[in-house]
């Protein structure tokens, strides 16, 4: 397998600009370290992952992955992760592909592909072995930054053929729950949908479920089958994760931010807040404050 996918960490290697580098392939984006990065709660948007080089242990609702080279993980619904490299140097970055999930392209595969059987709604994020059908359209794709004129005609051929490789593996039922393929994955998408919409309000979790045409018992069961976690869980961590943006660019209290994410009590915020992130948020705020003064005697 590191023989097969050579050719592609030469190239993520080639194009890696920075931790987080867009290209311009639309959706598509090369992920980078030189060294281990402490757990980072943040939201897995739907998506196709490609782990290259290194490895990744990621947290979703109560489960812990190691992810490794060679892998790929497929994200159908946006979900609340914790993820940190933990194998990554100088000599052998860690290298991965993210490219966001397009539902319009699986949908318009599907009409024109041999209906499947249909299968038990899956968990959001799902994991499997790259091969080398999937590795071939992904290096065709890559490969096209060193040709930036032909990505507007070319991109779309390969990212085709790439997502036509996915629908064939262990996980295309996964892929299918993206364009609402099964009924219990669709109402729970639109569950899912509102929830992130909604999070920093007040919130029945009865009324969601009648909202999507689910019995309580029924929507508990499927909700956390799908995400890994139960409503609630979900919604405190949108908020909390909101309440970090909020943190890092806002000059104000701790209180007011609570309480714009939907928390009665301050208290209890700054509790769930350092148990998510491993430091209380006036912590946010002190780091936020010397980042903004060394950036200011920088320029001067």
């Amino acid at each position: 397998m590191e023989t097969t996918l050579h050719p592609l960490v030469l190239l993520a290697a080639r194009h890696a600009s920075a931790t987080e580098t867009t290209t311009a392939i639309a959706g598509l984006t090369i992920w980078h370290s030189t060294v281990p990065t402490a757990p980072t709660p943040a939201m897995y948007d739907p998506k196709v992952y490609l782990l290259l080089q290194g490895a990744k242990r990621l947290s979703v609702g109560g489960k812990r992955f190691d992810f490794r080279a060679g892998g790929y993980a497929i994200s159908s619904v946006g979900v609340p992760f914790t993820g940190a490299v933990i194998e990554a140097s100088e000599a052998r970055p860690y290298l991965a592909l993210g490219l966001a999930l397009n539902v319009r392209l699986v949908a318009d595969l599907l009409l024109t592909m041999e209906a499947a059987t249909e299968a038990p709604a899956t968990p959001a994020l799902a994991f499997s072995q790259l091969t080398e059908a999937i590795i071939a359209p992904a290096y065709r794709l890559l490969r096209l930054l060193d040709t930036p004129a032909d990505i507007a005609m070319l991109a779309p051929l390969a990212e085709r053929e790439l997502y036509y490789r996915l629908l064939q593996g262990p996980m295309g039922h996964t892929l299918r729950q993206a364009v609402q393929h099964h009924p219990r994955f669709a109402q729970i998408r639109s569950a899912v949908a509102w929830i992130s919409s909604n999070a920093n309000g007040p919130m029945s979790v009865a009324q969601v479920a009648r909202a999507v045409g689910m019995s309580l018992t029924s929507f508990h069961r499927h909700f956390k089958r799908v995400t890994g976690l139960s409503p609630l869980a979900f919604q405190r961590q949108v908020r909390l994760l909101h309440a970090r943006q909020l943190l890092a660019v806002a000059s104000t209290s701790v209180a007011a931010v609570a309480y714009q994410v939907g928390y009665a009590s301050a208290a209890q915020f700054s509790r769930e807040y350092s148990k998510l992130f491993g430091s209380p948020p006036v912590r946010e705020i002190v780091r936020e404050s010397q980042r903004a003064t060394a950036c200011a005697a920088s320029r001067q």
